[in-house]
């Protein structure tokens, strides 16, 4: 059993990583197929991965069907949302990249000549003067 939970996990984690749509339908579509899972598993508890993946299908396979039954134009929408997100994060990263080089260049190029004067204050003159 302990096995088959692990296996049960990393086979979640692939099909997770191969749905690519929207969280919400991602999300209902696992939480359906793990149902399906534990229905299988208390039928017959002492079923191997193999027996379990025969019944869900590969993971390929199970996250291309589910994909085709969505519609193309919240996919698509969901595709560019997520190429204008990366290229978002992408220009951002470039920018910041530029602003710190540039910063760095400045201060890099600033002299670095310091000049330190004293003033001595002498009061004794001062106090004589005023009695």
């Amino acid at each position: 059993m302990e096995s088959v939970n692990m296996w049960m996990s990393g086979y979640f984690q692939s099909l997770k990583r191969l749905l690519d749509c929207p969280k919400p339908f991602r999300r209902h579509f696992l939480t359906h197929t793990r149902r399906m899972a534990e229905d299988f598993m208390q039928g017959k508890p002492d079923a191997t991965p193999q027996e379990l993946e025969a019944y869900l299908g590969a993971p390929q396979e199970l996250a291309q069907g589910f994909l085709e039954t969505l519609d193309p134009k919240i996919l698509e929408r969901y595709h560019k949302w997520k190429k204008l997100i990366l290229n978002s994060c992408l220009i951002a990263l470039v920018v910041s990249i530029i602003c710190i080089g540039s910063w760095c260049i400045h201060l890099w190029s600033v002299s670095d000549n310091i000049e330190a004067t004293e003033t001595i204050v002498i009061y004794s003159e001062f106090t004589e003067g005023m009695q």
